[in-house]
């Protein structure tokens, strides 16, 4: 049986000023560009989960049943989603905002960050780059995959951000050769290889789909969802082979949903870095094992490949919002609300979640969701 939930609103507020900007004043204007988006009032909204925000309610003038936070990284808007859809299953909300902001401001004002994961920083491997760096380059020696392949990802997302307003890759192209030439982060990870920070804020309010139904926009449904944890595959000496725990969140989302991968039309990945697509890409059965570099060096991910990726330009050319960043693509495209970046006849949307270490590194929560038009 598929969850009763949809998501019938949607607020991104990306300021593009060089400023920071306090987050729970971006949380706050999310909310409000989520509200006109589903044309319902602020008192409509009578549960609220967040990532961090839990102090916001007298500030964004809420008065809701309940107030969570969640946490675990870029799975955080899959858990997000559990919850609300918990909660609506129960009737202990109808109208659930779920809320999310990342800003540079000063501590205090909701920012976020972190730079180490777990007791490898004890020994000087910090951030990101540098975890994601050992899933590459055994990628790299077991297959054959090399920094081209790579950097074909980051030009096919690049050119899907061309004519998204509100991406960090925006009228500005990318080539191949822009790629190798740009500074080496961490081996073997050019600094083009890797997703940048920004402050932003990002409201989805979710309901029922018969509430969805009576609302402004096409309702987008949550069909499936599903968990898998990295921590297993640490155990069992596979965890850089892996890019997470992919296979049981992928089979309890599409079985929820009643498809295959077939049936996918567009795939949103959670991409922090370009190995990260590739990767996802091989796990979920688009391409075999080994091939996902060459699969998308021969534009497989583009409009009219097998199967578009990003296609709002990911977290590595669009905008940076943790898992919300595919979420909210998804919801786009099943709804025909892209605008520019519209493809045409999505009806099936895979979407992926990775994050909430587990101590270890690259120890990730992965999540799938499975997002449908209203049928």
């Amino acid at each position: 049986m598929s969850p009763d939930v949809c998501v019938a609103g949607v607020g991104v507020v990306h300021p593009r000023d060089g400023r920071p900007h306090p987050a729970r004043l971006l949380r706050s204007q999310a909310l409000d560009v989520a509200l006109a988006d589903a044309g319902l009032p602020r008192t409509a909204v009578d549960g609220y989960i967040s990532m961090g925000g839990l102090e916001d309610l007298r500030f964004l003038g809420l008065t809701p049943s309940f107030n969570v936070g969640v946490q675990s990284g870029g799975a955080s808007a899959a858990m997000c989603l559990v919850t609300a859809a918990g909660a609506l299953a129960m009737a202990n909300a109808s109208v659930i905002a779920v809320s999310y902001s990342n800003s540079r401001a000063p501590a205090g004002t909701g920012g976020t960050g972190a730079t180490a994961y777990g007791y490898p920083m004890l020994y000087g491997m910090f951030g990101p780059p540098a975890s994601h760096a050992l899933h590459a380059r055994r990628h790299m020696a077991r297959y054959g995959t090399t920094s081209l392949h790579m950097a074909h990802v980051a030009v096919a997302q690049r050119e899907y951000a061309l004519n998204r307003p509100l991406a960090l890759g925006y009228q500005e192209p990318l080539t191949i050769e822009d790629h190798q030439a740009s500074r080496v982060i961490v081996d073997p990870f050019h600094l083009l290889d890797c997703c940048r920070d920004t402050d932003i804020a990002v409201t989805l309010l979710v309901t029922t789909t018969d509430r969805a139904r009576d609302l402004r926009q096409r309702p987008a449904r949550l069909a499936g969802i599903g968990f898998g944890h990295n921590i297993r595959n640490w155990f069992n000496g596979e965890v850089y082979d892996r890019h997470d725990d992919i296979e049981p969140a992928k089979e309890q989302a599409f079985r929820t949903a009643g498809i295959t991968i077939d049936d996918v039309d567009v795939a949103e990945l959670y991409d922090p870095h370009t190995i990260s697509v590739i990767m996802q890409l091989e796990h979920y059965g688009f391409c075999e094992p080994g091939e996902g570099g060459p699969f998308v060096a021969a534009g497989e991910t583009r409009p009219t490949g097998r199967i578009p990726t990003n296609t709002g330009g990911g977290h590595l050319s669009g905008w940076y919002a943790t898992g919300f960043t595919p979420l909210v693509e998804a919801v786009h495209q099943v709804r025909g609300t892209a605008e520019a970046g519209q493809l045409p006849g999505v009806e099936v949307a895979l979407v992926s979640g990775h994050g909430g270490n587990a101590g270890v590194q690259n120890t990730w929560a992965h999540a799938t969701m499975v997002l449908t038009g209203d049928r």
